[in-house]
């Protein structure tokens, strides 16, 4: 089986967090295992049939519904005691099953956030690296969750998607392009 490994030197993790990630108790995550001596780790990660996230590939809708999903995967992630501030949201560490988007195919590798940055804004941070500035709806989306982002409130953002993809969808519906 194959295995992903990344180490960490000089961060304490609190044991419950350990013990959530590792027996596999929050869904939003990818299966990993640790070694922990004093304060150095070593992660290991299966991802199984998931694969990393090609997000070049992805149309705006699908990247709308991966921002969306993010946002629930931190929601679930929260209720087993692990904030989103604590864990990195990068496009390298995101892995999904059958390139699907939807939250039951997508995994997350959990690699603590030192910075222990805003939720808000590591998700601008990763629309940012996903979305394609060269495309007008995908800088204009980029823009729209920047100032949705600012309101300090996640609902609004979750609100500004709703309403991306509704209207991706109604262009979909009608035979549209919705790239």
């Amino acid at each position: 089986m194959v295995s992903i490994r990344h180490e960490l030197a000089g961060y304490k993790l609190p044991a419950y967090i350990e013990e959530i990630l590792t027996q596999n108790y929050c869904p939003g995550f990818m299966r990993m295992s640790m070694i922990r001596e004093n304060e150095n780790y070593q992660f290991s990660y299966r991802p199984g049939a998931y694969r990393k996230l090609e997000y070049m590939k992805l149309s705006l809708y699908e990247k709308m519904i991966l921002i969306k999903t993010l946002i629930s995967l931190s929601e679930i992630s929260k209720d087993h005691l692990i904030k989103p501030e604590s864990y990195l949201l990068e496009p390298e560490l995101i892995y999904l099953k059958d390139e699907n988007v939807a939250i039951a195919d997508v995994k997350i590798m959990y690699y603590p956030d030192v910075k222990k940055l805003s939720f808000r804004y590591k998700l601008v941070l990763f629309a940012d690296r996903i979305l394609e500035k060269g495309i007008k709806e995908e800088k204009d989306a980029l823009e729209q969750l920047r100032q949705a982002s600012e309101s300090g409130d996640v609902n609004r953002i979750k609100l500004m998607l709703d309403k991306q993809i509704m209207r991706l969808e109604n262009r979909m519906s009608e035979g549209g392009n919705f790239s």
